[in-house]
């Protein structure tokens, strides 16, 4: 197939999903659909009929056997790339280490990015899953952001069952920073800290929704943040999860970390 025509196909790709979800459609509705010009459905209806996708019966337009096969397939391109693009500093991340991630995985997720006037959104759609979440699961390569650490602690010892995997120096940061708060939390029992050094994204498993998300290497905030309550991506998170958690060390196992006293209130529970 030449070029020109997988472009053109591309072009008039809003007027195929239309028709495709649509079944038939007059002119006038097309226009209404896509908000566009007379003109523009004209010059669309015409190619796509000179092509062979598009036929015409008592003024109203659907699609041909062929164009049906085309409409999926522009449909579900767009709809990849468009995924693609936007989750591209996770795949990279997925990427550089080694972890398969299918993009078809999160095309209806929602992502979550920081702007310019608002740095804290995907943060703040983190925390906002776990207002509806008992259990949580999770790798997380940065430090907790400070203005949500409170509340999370809070809900941990408020019976979330959390089991986190953290880079060796932010648990460390985490038990030297506030030991009481420390303490108190591992000694609700719903808690569970081990450490791995080279974690690939963040990676959180809620009751319904799994999230992943990457962090800006300058300011350290996360950057992107993508959840979605996809089967196929909780399958993927629940594996991936499990990878690192296998590799991962416990605070009592752990050289630096096991004199710490939250870790040996760990042992004393039987969580570490």
């Amino acid at each position: 197939m030449d070029t020109e025509r997988l472009i053109e196909l591309v072009r008039r790709g809003p007027v195929l999903e239309a028709l495709l979800e649509e079944g038939t459609m007059d002119r006038r509705e097309i226009e209404r659909r896509l908000g566009v010009s007379r003109s523009t459905v004209h010059r669309s209806t015409g190619s796509l009929r000179d092509s062979g996708l598009v036929e015409r019966t008592d003024g109203a337009f659907s699609l041909t056997p062929l164009g049906e096969v085309c409409a999926r397939e522009v449909t579900g391109l767009e709809r990849t790339v468009g995924t693609a693009w936007e989750i591209a500093p996770i795949l990279r991340a997925a990427r550089d280490h080694d972890i398969a991630l299918d993009v078809e995985t999160f095309v209806d997720a929602t992502v979550t990015t920081a702007a310019p006037g608002n740095p804290y959104r995907p943060v703040a759609r983190f925390m906002s899953l776990l207002e509806d979440t008992d259990t949580l699961r999770g790798l997380d390569p940065a430090s907790i952001n400070p203005l949500h650490i409170d509340e999370l602690c809070d809900r941990i010892a408020d019976g979330m069952v959390t089991e986190a995997v953290f880079p060796s120096a932010v648990l460390e940061e985490l038990l030297v920073s506030n030991p009481e708060r420390a303490r108190t939390v591992v000694e609700s029992g719903n808690l569970v800290l081990l450490a791995h050094d080279d974690l690939p994204f963040g990676l959180t498993i809620c009751d319904d929704r799994v999230g992943v998300g990457v962090y800006d290497d300058e300011t350290g905030l996360l950057r992107t943040y993508v959840d979605t309550d996809s089967p196929a991506a909780r399958e993927w998170a629940d594996a991936v999860f499990a990878e690192y958690r296998s590799a991962a060390t416990t605070l009592v196992e752990h050289d630096e970390l096991s004199e710490f006293p939250s870790a040996r209130a760990m042992a004393e529970d039987g969580s570490g």
